[in-house]
């Protein structure tokens, strides 16, 4: 199920995790900050405002987003893609659809280097917004990566979330 939990505007980053954290009770819970509310992905059952997940079919076409953190791994570093190089994001983004079950049709991509304070910690990631049109080829991989998510970075900062 997708939930909308309404929010201030203002309030984003590690705080909206520490709340998508809180309502699940430490169940696995995706969420994307959507400005003035967050939409929440788990299995458990939230008391706020609840819609179901559309079902798929192999062919079909659907709009999406995600948010992503989007590098490569070398020597156990993570290396982050210039924020010029839409090439390099995009070849990312159809690697994780080849592995998820879905292809792209269209793609546009933003991205920034995002710094994160968590506690007392700060760091610098990446922030890719992708928004595109993607053809489901593989339904089961596909409700997968919808319901744990894209990616394996950045999560506690609301990316991952495949919105459809």
């Amino acid at each position: 199920m997708d939930f909308i939990m309404q929010k201030p505007a203002s309030l984003r980053g590690y705080a909206l995790h520490r709340i998508a954290a809180g309502l699940a009770r430490s169940e696995k819970i995706l969420f994307a900050d959507c400005g003035d509310h967050l939409l929440l992905r788990t299995d458990k059952q939230l008391d706020v405002e609840q819609r179901p997940l559309r079902t798929l079919a192999p062919g079909d076409i659907i709009g999406f987003e995600l948010r992503a953190c989007v590098g490569k791994k070398l020597k156990g570093r993570h290396l982050y893609f210039r924020t010029t190089d839409w090439r390099s994001r995009h070849e990312w983004l159809e690697r994780q659809g080849n592995a998820h079950g879905f292809s792209i049709i269209t793609v546009h991509c933003t991205a920034q280097m995002l710094t994160v304070e968590a506690g007392d910690r700060q760091f610098t990631i990446d922030q890719t917004d992708f928004t595109g049109v993607l053809k489901v080829t593989d339904v089961e991989r596909f409700n997968n990566a919808v319901a744990n998510g894209v990616g394996n970075k950045a999560r506690a900062f609301g990316f991952g979330m495949l919105v459809i």
